[in-house]
């Protein structure tokens, strides 16, 4: 065999071992970044993978601060920006701080961005253009209707209500809060958060929305101070987010004492999302609702919006995921 046959048997071999890469001559990178660790965006993070995985020509980088921090999750950005991110995926934390920081690096990078989750507010999208591509996920305001109307259900004739939410300009959790109040009061609000209910439709918020910044801990201590009061300072309580029940020990620990309070309904609770811990928490009558996103499907189209958008293909600027409608009686099948 001469050396010319050699030297082509080994490029060959050498070609042949060689990854699969995409049309563009290099495995995309795509990054889906959180907006804290939790168990409701380890899931967007099991999507994005899963879908990769089936693209081959993608790879999924998943990214979580370990708590609600906008600084924490730009720097994230702007480091994925440096290691020559081909896309981004977030979940946006803070609207008008990254639309200042790392997205206008990444606009300048020409690096595409979609939302997920939670959406820039309408202020700051018409302020800085071109911010995101699309929006994947849950209709924050529906979402919040839905939390409303499960309540109404469990209590027809009003009372007062407590809600719960992360940080208080967190765009999607305001819209959240404004969906509970339209649906309660059956009004109509122009701006994100709406307005406290005051006797409307039999309905009063004992206090604004309480804050809990993201933070489990204090989500927990802050629903357990709502059920010790004596007399009950609210009858209702609303989570516009899973928070508390992210840690299904200490929430089970928690509301132990205060089960019979449940079961007679002199507090209401319902709560987002639902995990798996969170059924079996319903299942066991730890809470009287639970909506369930799909930040599973929506780490999933995140990836496949990406890909679209790079390979320059049509693609929806507003997926909205599906909710789940979830009560200790349907528990089994309510995300089926």
């Amino acid at each position: 065999m001469g050396k010319n046959t050699v030297k082509s048997v080994l490029l060959l071999i050498i070609i042949t071992l060689l990854p699969v890469f995409s049309v563009s001559g290099k495995t995309l990178k795509f990054a889906v970044v959180a907006k804290f660790q939790g168990v409701f965006f380890d899931q967007s993070g099991d999507g994005c993978r899963e879908a990769a995985a089936e693209l081959e020509e993608v790879e999924c980088i998943y990214l979580a601060p370990k708590k609600g921090d906008v600084r924490l999750q730009d720097k994230m950005i702007k480091q994925m920006i440096n290691d020559g991110i081909d896309g981004i995926a977030v979940a946006v934390t803070e609207s008008d701080f990254l639309a200042r920081n790392s997205m206008q690096k990444a606009i300048q990078s020409g690096i595409p961005v979609v939302t997920y989750d939670s959406d820039f507010d309408a202020p700051t999208r018409e302020k800085y253009k071109n911010l995101r591509r699309a929006y994947i996920g849950t209709n924050n305001f529906e979402l919040g209707r839905a939390f409303g109307e499960q309540l109404k259900k469990l209590r027809p004739d009003g009372g007062k209500l407590i809600i719960q939410t992360g940080r208080p300009d967190s765009p999607n959790l305001n819209l959240r809060v404004m969906g509970v109040r339209s649906a309660l009061s059956g009004k109509i609000y122009q701006t994100p958060p709406g307005e406290i209910l005051k006797n409307d439709n039999g309905w009063t918020e004992v206090r604004l929305p309480i804050p809990n910044y993201d933070k489990i801990n204090r989500a927990v201590k802050q629903m357990e101070s709502i059920l010790k009061a004596q007399p009950n300072q609210a009858d209702s309580f609303i989570a516009v987010g899973g928070w508390a029940q992210n840690d299904e020990y200490q929430y089970r620990r928690m509301i132990d004492p205060f089960k019979q309070k449940l079961a007679q309904k002199q507090v209401v609770v319902i709560i987002s999302d639902a995990s798996e811990g969170q059924l079996a928490m319903l299942r066991d009558h730890l809470a009287h609702g639970n909506v369930g996103q799909n930040p599973y499907e929506m780490g999933r189209l995140a990836i496949s919006t990406l890909l679209k958008i790079v390979k320059k293909q049509p693609y929806e600027e507003m997926i909205y995921t599906p909710l789940s409608y979830c009560t200790p009686e349907n528990y089994a099948v309510c995300t089926h």
